[in-house]
């Protein structure tokens, strides 16, 4: 890896609270978020990251435009790149539920709503466990590690948002059968959902809400699976195993978070499938060692939030989002296994909002530039500290 420390962010969170039961004051730790390295790599194109490896020096990286894996090395050189079309023998259909992801074996593994596919570096088909036909559901997909999946002993855990089935949105049902994440059987191919929608949860108040701001953010440490769902600002922390007893759920402590509490049923368009900038969002929830890392938008201010719904042309619109990008940061919220929030601050301009946590560190994709077409992107290892 070329080594270059680009600068060193001091995030200094000092704050105190009191408890309840006491007038003792407890002290946030000072943390530190410090970007320690960059790998710049050379690529005419649009790119996605999926995973990175520390331990084999690659980086998976995925171009939306041509449908292309691209792999990276450490010193940025493009070691392959492969294709799979949608309808090929070897393919795993139309998208991958989750980001792609380096197997201990060395291989590549991705989740579609067809089953479960590996691969090697150069896109040959290793194994593949196909969901029949007949059995397969409409789960959403992603592109990017902004959903990723995890390994748990010997099957895999993702989220599995299912946008419209029997009920629809506008139906107290639809929330009441709605399961947030799924378990893969590599062997079989088979999905398991589970885990319903907390009972407390802002998405059982019996209004209309957009499926998307239910899609389940999660990590797992141990026997404990922790699970944020969608704009719901609640941290829920279950055991992994079935029943999955819920053991807490603890509010997150979000400055100037925007919450929907959603739409009327009866003025919803059952069918409209759309997403409310102006609204809070958790976007993704990773363990970093000892810690919960979780990355956030707040959403607007009322002035903002009316004048988004006021567009009503494409130059309003770029103007509005140039404005809007300045004023509103994403934010990274720390906390503790606990629960117990230790920092909270916002993102560098450099970093995107989509990255990973491997061995010790976060791994962030650069944003793209505006103003210039540029022709690579850059991967940073950041530390919390």
């Amino acid at each position: 890896m070329k080594s270059r420390i680009f600068f060193l962010l001091s995030l200094l969170i000092a704050a105190s609270c009191s408890s309840p039961e006491s007038n003792q004051e407890n002290v946030l730790p000072d943390l530190e978020l410090q970007i320690q390295d960059s790998i710049r790599v050379d690529y005419i194109g649009l790119l996605n990251l999926m995973d990175v490896s520390p331990n084999q020096k690659k980086i998976l990286l995925f171009d939306p435009q041509k449908m292309q894996f691209v792999i990276s090395d450490f010193e940025g050189k493009i070691t392959s790149e492969f294709k799979k079309e949608r309808d090929a023998p070897d393919g795993f259909g139309f998208y991958p539920m989750a980001a792609g992801k380096f197997n201990d074996s060395g291989n590549i593994d991705i989740v579609s709503p067809q089953g479960v596919f590996e691969y090697d570096f150069e896109g040959n088909l290793i194994s593949s466990s196909k969901v029949p036909r007949d059995e397969q559901l409409p789960f959403s997909g992603r592109f990017d590690a902004m959903k990723e999946i995890q390994f748990v002993d010997d099957k895999i855990l993702l989220s599995g948002l299912i946008a419209r089935g029997e009920f629809n949105k506008t139906e107290p049902e639809f929330y009441d059968n709605f399961l947030q994440l799924v378990w893969a059987d590599p062997a079989t191919g088979k999905f398991q959902q589970f885990l319903h929608l907390d009972s407390a949860s802002i998405f059982q108040n019996n209004m209309s809400h957009e499926p998307g701001t239910l899609s389940a953010n999660f990590a797992v440490n141990g026997d404990q699976l922790f699970v944020i769902t969608g704009s719901d600002p609640f941290l829920n922390i279950h055991e992994i195993d079935s029943p999955y007893q819920k053991r807490a759920r603890i509010p997150l402590d979000l400055p100037d978070y925007k919450l929907n509490t959603g739409e009327d049923p009866k003025k919803a368009d059952p069918q409209a499938i759309s997403f409310d900038p102006s609204f809070g969002i958790i976007n993704k929830m990773t363990k970093l060692d000892n810690m919960l890392f979780i990355s956030y938008e707040n959403g607007y201010d009322d002035l903002d939030a009316l004048a988004y719904q006021e567009i009503k042309s494409q130059d309003e619109w770029r103007e509005f989002n140039e404005r809007i990008g300045k004023k509103y940061k994403t934010h990274f919220l720390i906390l503790d296994l606990e629960g117990n929030k230790l920092a909270d601050f916002e993102s560098p301009d450099q970093l995107n909002k989509v990255f990973v946590s491997r061995e010790g560190s976060l791994w962030f994709i650069s944003k793209p530039n505006p103003d210039v077409e540029e022709d690579f992107v850059e991967v940073y290892k950041v530390d919390v500290n």
